[in-house]
């Protein structure tokens, strides 16, 4: 017979899952890439300006804690008001050693789309092309893969919509990378990712080679696959 101390941490376990999942839940319908498209497009345009949100998702034991003793009311009020102080220095720390996520995220997505579309060439900036692909960015931050861990993981929900020149809308999809992906192997501590900058800009490397290798997989035809992480600490 379990415990009756089992349900309360159950169940602020799954506060804690579906306080994750909501950071995933803002995105395009898909829209598979059209036969005539898939045909006649050869080189594609990412422009650089990717639409970013104007605050970052922040995880960690304290809001883990805040949530498996508060509940879901108390809980993710106190886990939303304890994560400003880390956010705020994280975003500081992106502006100030020049960790521009919205590089980061069209730079990955063109070099993945460009390793799994064979013959289409997907190419950063405004040069003419058969069609120009806008990306936003709908989520991004760092949390941990369970309530009490240490190791935050990076996250981003990405969407992608891929257009001709006159205007027509031949692909679209949105992905999540994030702390449950089975490649999102690498996470630190938020004091590690504060006094080492270049730790937060390769987690979000990170996040948006998965998200874009996701997006890829989409683009051509192909599920994306996803997963459970390592071993966690």
């Amino acid at each position: 017979m379990s415990h009756p101390a089992t349900f309360p941490r159950l169940s602020a376990a799954a506060l804690f899952a579906s306080t994750l999942l909501l950071t995933a839940c803002a995105t395009v319908t898909t829209v598979p890439i059209a036969e005539d498209a898939r045909a006649h497009i050869h080189v594609v345009s990412v422009n650089a300006s990717v639409n970013l949100p104007t605050d970052m998702t922040f995880m960690g034991k304290g809001q883990g804690t805040a949530l498996l003793l508060g509940g879901p009311l108390l809980g993710t009020l106190i886990a939303s008001k304890t994560a400003e102080a880390p956010k705020a220095e994280l975003i500081a720390s992106m502006q100030a050693n020049h960790i521009v996520l919205a590089d980061i995220v069209a730079a990955e997505f063109a070099k993945e789309a460009s390793k799994k579309a064979g013959a289409i060439q997907f190419v950063v900036g405004d040069a003419p092309a058969d069609a120009r692909v806008e990306l936003s960015v709908i989520s991004y931050g760092v949390a941990q893969s369970q309530p009490l861990g240490s190791a935050l993981y990076p996250l981003l929900n990405v969407s992608a919509v891929m257009k001709t020149p006159d205007g027509r809308v031949v692909w679209q999809a949105s992905e999540f990378a994030g702390p449950h992906n089975a490649d999102n192997k690498v996470g630190h501590t938020y004091d590690e990712y504060a006094k080492d900058p270049e730790l937060l800009r390769q987690a979000f490397v990170t996040g948006s080679d998965i998200a874009s290798r996701m997006l890829a997989d989409n683009l051509m035809g192909r599920e994306a696959v996803q997963g459970v992480p390592g071993v966690q600490r």
